[in-house]
C-alpha cells in the first residue's frame, strides 16, 4: 500500500480536495519518514510537532469550499526565511537562539492563506553561502541517493528532504543556484523564478540584487502548483496578461512544435562537464526535436563573464551584511563562510562597478536572443554531487550563477543517473514572467527523459 507522503504534491492535494485522503493522515506519514530518515540525513533544523498535528486537524475539519489550493499539505521551509512563532536560525550560531519571528515572510503567508501545512524548518549552509551544506553548527546534511555524498547547497535541506519523500514541497533560496544546485543533486525538480517576481520581505538575504525564492518537488506538475500558491493575485493576473497561461499538451506527439529553442555551444564545453551530465544534456536537444522543437544555434556575446560578475556582486553584498558580525566575532562562522566574508571584504569599488557593467550589457544581449526564442537549455550543475567532506564543487554554479545576473526564471530537471546512481539535471531557462511555458516545455522534458520517481537508492536500508 503506498505511503501517503509517497504522493506527488498534485496528487495528495486532489486527494484532500475529494475527501479521499485526509490532511491528519499525510503529516502522519510524513513524522514517520521523518523519523526514520532524518537522523541520517539532518535535512531540518526544527520541527514543531503539535502545531503540524493541530493544524492538520482544522484542516481535515474545514469545508472544502473554504480550502486552498494546498489545503493541509505538508510544506518544509529553508531556515533562511521567517515562519511567525518560529526561530530563523539562519544555519548560524549567531541567530540559535534568536527571537520568534514575529511576521511570516510574504511568501510564508501565501502558502498559508492556500492551506499549506509548514512542516519544518530546513537545513542549510550556514547564512546561505556555500554550495555544500555541511554546517557545522546544525548537522552535515546528507544527500538521499548516496549518504557518502552532499545534497548540494545551500538549499540543501529542502532538496534533501523532498528526495527522501519525508515532504513532497519545499521552499529554498537561490543567489546563484541553491535551489537548482540542490535540486540537481537529489533529483528533484527546483524553480528560480523571475527575480522579484517572488518578494523576498521576510527573507534573510545574500546578494540583494541576486536573490530569489522559489518551490522545489517532485515533479514540474508540483513545482507549478506549489509556485501558483506562491503568487500574489496580482501577480497571477501580470503573467496572464502576459500571455503566460500557455501550457502544452502532454499527451500526443510534436508537443513542441512552433517552440524555438536556442542551443549555444560555445557555453557549454564538453571539457567542463561530467560525461553522464554532457550526454543528458546533448540528448535533451535530441528529444526535444524529436517533439517537434525548432533548434536554433545561437550565442550571447561576452557571457563567459557572467559567472564571475554574478560570483562579485555576491561576495560584496554578503560581506556588506555580515560587515559588523564578522568585525565583532569572525570565530562565530564556519570557516569556509568566514573565507568567503574576508574575500568580499577584499573587493575594491572598481571590482564592484565593473561587475555592475558587465551584468547591465550582458542583460542586453541576454534579452536579444530571449525576445525571438522560446527557450534555451544549459546543464544544471556540470557534475554530481560530491562527497561529504570534501570542499563544494568550485564549478557548481557556472551554469546556475549567469542565469542570477540575468532574473530569467530557470527550472531545474532531473535527466538521469550516473553508473554510480547519482542523479543529474538540465535547466530551462526562459524570458522574463513566462514561468507557465517554461514549466509547459519542461513538463514535456520531463515526460521524455522518464526519470525514475521511485524513492533515492540510498533511503533504501534505512528505517
Amino acid at each position: 500500500m503506498t505511503e501517503p507522503r509517497e504522493l506527488g504534491l498534485v496528487e495528495m492535494a486532489g486527494l484532500v480536495a475529494k475527501g479521499e485522503l485526509t490532511s491528519g493522515e499525510i503529516v502522519q506519514s510524513c513524522l514517520e519518514a521523518l523519523d526514520a530518515y532524518d537522523t541520517h540525513l539532518k535535512a531540518f533544523i526544527s520541527i514543531d510537532r503539535e502545531d503540524v498535528v493541530k493544524r492538520a486537524r482544522e484542516i481535515d475539519s474545514q469545508a472544502a469550499k473554504d480550502r486552498g489550493l494546498l489545503a493541509g499539505i505538508p510544506v518544509a521551509v529553508k531556515d533562511l526565511i521567517d515562519v511567525a512563532g518560529q526561530v530563523t536560525t539562519l544555519g548560524s550560531s549567531f541567530f540559535r537562539e534568536a527571537e520568534l519571528a514575529k511576521k511570516d515572510a510574504l511568501v510564508i503567508g501565501r502558502l498559508k492563506d492556500e492551506g499549506a501545512i509548514i512542516f519544518g524548518k530546513t537545513n542549510l549552509h550556514e547564512f546561505a553561502w556555500g554550495g555544500t551544506s555541511a554546517n557545522p553548527h546544525f548537522g552535515i546534511c546528507r544527500n538521499p541517493w548516496n549518504l557518502e555524498h552532499n545534497p548540494g547547497g545551500s538549499s540543501g535541506g529542502s532538496g534533501a528532504a523532498v528526495a527522501a519523500r519525508i515532504v513532497p514541497g519545499a521552499l529554498g533560496t537561490d543567489t546563484l543556484g541553491s535551489i537548482r544546485i540542490p535540486s540537481s543533486y537529489c533529483g528533484i525538480v527546483g524553480l528560480k523564478p523571475t527575480y522579484d517576481l517572488l518578494p523576498t520581505k521576510g527573507i534573510f538575504p545574500l546578494g540583494y540584487t541576486l536573490d530569489h525564492v522559489g518551490p522545489m518537488a517532485r515533479s514540474v506538475g508540483d513545482v507549478r502548483l506549489l509556485f501558483t500558491a506562491m503568487l500574489s493575485p496580482d501577480a497571477r493576473k501580470k503573467l496572464e496578461k502576459t500571455g503566460q497561461g500557455v501550457t502544452y499538451s502532454t499527451a500526443g506527439s510534436k508537443r513542441l512544435k512552433g517552440v524555438k529553442i536556442a542551443r549555444l555551444p560555445n557555453l557549454v564545453p564538453e571539457s567542463m562537464c561530467f560525461e553522464t551530465t554532457w550526454l543528458k544534456y546533448q540528448h535533451a536537444y535530441e528529444l526535444a526535436e524529436e517533439e517537434g522543437a525548432e533548434i536554433v544555434d545561437e550565442q550571447i556575446p561576452g557571457f563567459e563573464a557572467a559567472l564571475t560578475a554574478a560570483f562579485t556582486l555576491t561576495l560584496a553584498q554578503a560581506s556588506e551584511i555580515h560587515h559588523e558580525r564578522l568585525a565583532e566575532n569572525p570565530d562565530g562562522f564556519g570557516t569556509d563562510v568566514r573565507a568567503l566574508l574576508e574575500q568580499g571584504h577584499m573587493l575594491s569599488a572598481v571590482d564592484y562597478v565593473r561587475a555592475q557593467r558587465v551584468r547591465a550589457r550582458l542583460l542586453a544581449e541576454a534579452r536579444k536572443l530571449i525576445n525571438w526564442v522560446d527557450a534555451w537549455i544549459f546543464p544544471t550543475t556540470p557534475y554530481p554531487a560530491g562527497r561529504v567532506g570534501q570542499a563544494g564543487e568550485p564549478n557548481a554554479a557556472l551554469f546556475t550563477g549567469p542565469i542570477n545576473t540575468l532574473g530569467f526564471p530557470s527550472v531545474a530537471l532531473p535527466s538521469g543517473l550516473t553508473e554510480d546512481n547519482l542523479p543529474v539535471s538540465i535547466q530551462i531557462i526562459a524570458a522574463p514572467y513566462r514561468e507557465y511555458q517554461l514549466l509547459g516545455i519542461a513538463e514535456i522534458m520531463e515526460d521524455r527523459l522518464d526519470f525514475s520517481t521511485g524513492l533515492p537508492v540510498g533511503m533504501e536500508s534505512l528505517g
